[in-house]
Formats: C-alpha cells, sequence, structure tokens
C-alpha cells in the first residue's frame, strides 16, 4: 500500500512540474510572440522600397555585408524624385570579428551609369535611377556585392544628433566661418534653432551643427574633408547609440524609422539592431585613393587616376584580399575613364604607377586638417593634373550624360 501511494504521490508531482513547465512555456512563446509583434509595429513604419537584387551587378565578396548609406539633399523623405546623393557611404561589416569599416564615395567621382553607355558623377546616379542605379554604378566600378541600402536626409540627421544627446566633436578655426555661414540654412532646412559655434576646440555639437558640419566644403577641404566629417559624425551617433539604454532607443526608433527609406526588410534590420554592441568601428576612409580633378563636357569632375588600381587596393584594405585581380567588366570601365582623362587610348596598366597599400585611418586619428585645393585643367577634354586626396568639387545640376540614350530620372 506504502509503494502504491508513492507511486501515486510522485505522479502527481511528476504532473505537477509538467504543468508548471508547460504555463512556463506558454508565457514564453507569448511574450516573445508579443515582442515580435511589438518590433514589427516598429520596422513597419519605415518605408520601403522594392529593389530587383539580380539587376545590380553583383560581384561576391565572402564574409563581408556591405551596405549602402545615401544622405540626399531632398528635405521630404516621402519624394525623392530628382533628388541627388549628397553623401555616399559603405557600410562594411565583417560578419566574423562584427569590425566595422566606412567608405565615402566621392560624390563627384566619374562612373559608368548602371547599364546606359553614359559616364557620369556618381552623386548624379539617383537623379537618373534612383538606389538601384547608383548601387549598380558602385558595384561595377568597385567589384562589390552591395545589395542593401538605407537613405536618409537632412532632417533625420539632425534628429538623430539631438536624441542621442548631441556629439563631441573638436572643430577647428578654419571650419568655424564656413559653419556659422551655412548653419542658419540648415536650421531652416530641419526647422530646428541654430546656435552658432563661437570657438575651436572639442565640444559637444547639437542636431543642427552637427549636419552643418557635415555639410561645409569651400574652403574647408572640399568634398575630401567633407566624407571625412560625415564619417566623424555617423561614428560619434554609433557609438552613443551603443551606449543608450534599451527606453531610449525605443525613443529613437520611433524617431527614425519613418524618416528612412530602405529595401533592408524587418529580419534585416532586427539582426542588425541585436547585434548593435558588437558592432566596432575599425576605420574610415575616403574612396577613390589617387584621382585628378578635372573638366569634361564643361563640368568638374574626379577623375581616379586608375579606378581598377583603386579599386583592388580597396580590396586590400577594407577585405584583407591580397593580389585581387578585378573584374574584366571593371577593367574595362577604368580603361573608358583612363581614356576620358587622358584624352587617348587607356594606358597600359604595367606603365601605371600602383601605390604602396596604406593603412585605413582610425576614427580617432583623422585630421580635420585642410588639404591644398587643386587647379583642374581648362582643356574640356583632359583632366587635370592634381594627384591625391585632391580635386574640384562642383555643385552644379547633372549634366546631359555623353551618350545620347540616357537614363531617366528615377525615384
Amino acid at each position: 500500500m506504502r509503494k502504491s501511494k508513492e507511486i501515486k504521490t510522485g505522479k502527481k508531482k511528476m504532473k505537477t512540474w509538467v504543468k508548471v513547465l508547460i504555463g512556463v512555456l506558454v508565457v514564453a512563446v507569448a511574450v516573445a510572440g508579443g515582442l515580435y509583434l511589438y518590433a514589427n509595429s516598429k520596422l513597419n513604419k519605415v518605408k520601403k522600397v522594392k529593389v530587383d537584387e539580380k539587376e545590380l551587378s553583383i560581384v561576391d565578396v565572402n564574409g563581408y555585408a556591405n551596405i549602402l548609406l545615401l544622405g540626399v539633399d531632398s528635405r521630404d523623405i516621402k519624394d525623392l524624385k530628382g533628388s541627388r546623393t549628397d553623401a555616399i557611404m559603405i557600410i562594411s561589416i565583417n560578419e566574423k570579428t562584427k569590425d566595422v569599416k566606412l567608405v565615402s564615395v566621392y560624390r563627384d567621382t566619374i562612373m559608368k551609369m548602371g547599364d546606359t553607355e553614359s559616364y557620369d558623377k556618381i552623386a548624379h546616379a539617383f537623379h537618373y535611377g534612383g538606389a538601384a542605379m547608383t548601387i549598380k554604378s558602385l558595384n561595377q566600378a568597385m567589384d562589390l556585392n552591395i545589395k542593401k541600402f538605407a537613405i536618409v536626409n537632412f532632417k533625420s540627421v539632425a534628429d538623430i544628433v539631438d536624441a542621442v544627446g548631441g556629439i563631441e566633436v573638436d572643430v577647428e578655426d578654419y571650419e568655424i566661418p564656413e559653419l556659422n555661414k551655412y548653419i542658419h540654412e540648415s536650421s531652416a532646412i530641419v526647422g530646428k534653432k541654430a546656435v552658432e559655434v563661437t570657438q575651436p576646440g572639442t565640444q559637444t555639437l547639437n542636431g543642427v551643427q552637427a549636419l552643418t558640419y557635415a555639410r561645409i566644403r569651400k574652403g574647408v577641404g572640399d568634398d575630401f574633408k567633407r566624407t571625412e566629417r560625415m564619417r566623424i559624425v555617423v561614428t560619434k551617433v554609433f557609438e552613443k547609440m551603443k551606449k543608450a539604454k534599451v527606453n531610449k532607443l525605443d525613443k529613437i526608433m520611433d524617431l527614425m524609422l519613418p524618416q528612412v527609406k530602405t529595401n533592408l526588410s524587418n529580419s534585416d534590420i532586427f539582426a542588425l539592431a541585436s547585434r548593435l554592441g558588437k558592432y566596432k568601428v575599425k576605420g574610415t576612409t575616403g574612396w577613390p585613393y589617387e584621382v585628378q580633378g578635372g573638366m569634361l563636357n564643361g563640368a568638374s569632375y574626379v577623375f581616379p587616376v586608375d579606378m581598377a588600381a583603386n579599386s583592388a587596393r580597396l580590396h586590400l584594405e577594407i577585405f584583407n584580399q591580397k593580389d585581387y585581380k578585378v573584374t574584366e567588366k571593371l577593367q574595362a570601365i577604368s580603361n573608358q575613364i583612363a581614356m576620358k582623362l587622358n584624352g587617348a587610348g587607356a594606358p597600359d596598366p604595367a606603365e601605371v604607377p600602383i601605390a604602396p597599400p596604406a593603412p585605413v585611418t582610425p576614427p580617432a586619428q583623422e585630421t580635420p586638417q585642410e588639404p591644398t585645393p587643386p587647379e583642374p585643367s581648362n582643356n574640356n577634354n583632359q583632366g587635370g593634373t592634381n594627384q591625391g586626396n585632391e580635386g574640384n568639387q562642383g555643385g552644379e545640376e547633372p549634366q546631359q550624360p555623353e551618350n545620347p540614350n540616357q537614363p531617366q530620372p528615377g525615384n
């Protein structure tokens, strides 16, 4: 009898634990489901854009995800028709180490426009064919695997800087006059108060100040230093977001997600957000590395001295691919640009000196020193003679592409 009672008691205890376990699992599933629905309700605020990835000229870069961040000159993120890209930045993520490197592409760099036979500034690709043409132009000029992108405008930059409580930046003497000259314009664009910067040195910039700091270029290093300032702003915001508490990140999401256009899926965004604390910005750089400023058909351009060599160096420094051999398509594009630059046949690759690899500049070591501006050639068919990180940056409207079958403006 005693054994029978013990068996019955044991069975009752087992049933109780089974019920408790089932209850815990039900609660866990309910919580997980609730969190999933909550996260999706947040992420559904993002404006999604569809792009056919088969049309993006993707070249495999194993182990790395490359996401394109585009800053447009549109005041309304809902209507991007006819907009140009004021900022073009590739966020390269090492999927194993979670190291992140930022690569700014100079917006006046001449590139082949997508599937067309036309060559124009990369900033104009968005005007002609939206994000898809911009991505395709970059992929075929750099041998990259960009599939995903995010688009932001001026207001979103100011808003996120304010949302994280401002960013600490070392402002140089020579930057202040230009910064204060345009800060009121930035203020009017984003609808926020302008507070001028009164002294140089390390200080906390608010949203309008940081936006203007990232925009200035004339007399303060042109597009080469402007892109560096952009990378500084992005890095500083990223570091502050990593340290933010969950409730603050939740508020930032509410503010920022409606101001973004992207083809990242909800699961893509969730995965990136879940790894935020693991990502580390290990370096930033501008691209192309070696350029000449010059004129073509009456417009100023940045000409890569050798597009193929610049791309091979990118694969070494960003992806650690030694002795990288560019694709035939990239080499053909490089040859065409060389012809436009030199006004003659493409140079013999054996005669073109390739600069030795240089380490990517860590964010803390980037210096906002002003480079010497270039003097472009007066010859409309040839490039200038200034090499390195110097070039003439034009802000004119998109010129008619050289080919009569020009690409049409896109959204």
